[in-house]
């Protein structure tokens, strides 16, 4: 048997990759012109759209940083407040027991009820105008 020489393997290679490449060639089927330029628009409006997006994002989260911590602070403001609470309704039941006793009877059984009762339904009136004043249409 004789052995090929380089220019026979050469050409033997050279055939094999022109028959992959015809075969290929054949099998192919690249998509049309009107497919590549949607596909291409598409991405350019993704891109742009991902764009205008990141201002949007660190907005958002600015703001929700801030809404936390302003939602921290008053809670420390309440949380405060509320251990002051309990000396502050004590003195205001002590204060409004002492003025109490101290009504003579014919003001605590007359106009201080009626007195009492007009501002109850007032707050009252005042809150269902507030609720049809804010209240969504």
């Amino acid at each position: 048997m004789k052995t090929p020489t380089d220019a026979e393997i050469e050409a033997i290679v050279a055939e094999a990759i022109a028959a992959e490449a015809s075969c290929a060639h054949a099998e192919a089927q690249p998509p049309s012109s009107a497919i590549v330029w949607w596909r291409a628009q598409m991405r350019a409006r993704q891109e742009a759209a991902q764009f205008a997006e990141k201002p949007i994002t660190i907005v958002h989260a600015l703001s929700i940083a801030a809404g936390a911590g302003l939602m921290l602070s008053l809670v420390g403001y309440a949380v405060a407040g509320v251990k002051g609470l309990s000396a502050w309704a004590t003195a205001l039941w002590q204060s409004t027991a002492a003025a109490m006793t101290a009504l003579p009877a014919t003001l605590s059984g007359g106009w201080f009820p009626m007195m009492a009762t007009a501002m109850l339904i007032s707050a009252l009136v005042v809150s269902i105008a507030a609720y049809v004043i804010f209240a969504d249409e």
